[in-house]
């Protein structure tokens, strides 16, 4: 019976490579809900245009509507900048993922290599238990 002497540190990479691997997903959807977001600011933005314009061009409401946007505007080169980072920090997380799957593949590949070596031994023995079985036989015989 084959028996993978390091089968406890494999699967322990393999917890490694699924941790960082939601860790990395946690980090994207992050990115991705600044992204929503600026969206939905910007559609802000431009509806609230939409129906200043619609009533005219009181210079109250113009003040208003300058403000309101410039402050949505602020707010979406803000979550711009932290999207920017947050997919810094995604690259980053991205390379201890990559390192990680290699660890793995490593442990995978030895296992495999140990398994054929295992396998071939075994091929071997069998030769070797039938090739006496065969000389007993055949030499006891008239």
């Amino acid at each position: 019976m084959f028996r993978f002497r390091l089968e406890k540190v494999l699967r322990h990479r393999d917890r490694i490579v699924d941790r960082e691997a939601r860790k990395l997903q946690g980090i994207l959807s992050a990115a991705v809900q600044l992204d929503r977001e600026n969206e939905r600011l910007g559609r802000e933005c431009d509806a609230a245009a939409q129906r200043e314009v619609e009533h005219g061009f009181e210079l109250a409401r113009m003040k208003r509507l300058s403000d309101f946007t410039g402050g949505r505007r602020l707010q979406i080169r803000r979550n711009a900048e932290r999207a920017r980072r947050i997919r810094a920090e995604a690259e980053q997380q991205r390379l201890i993922l990559l390192a990680a799957q290699r660890d793995k593949k490593v442990l995978e590949q030895l296992r495999e290599r140990q398994l054929a070596d295992w396998q071939e031994q075994e091929r071997r023995e069998d030769r070797k238990r039938m090739d006496e079985v065969a000389s007993l036989r055949y030499g006891t015989e008239p």
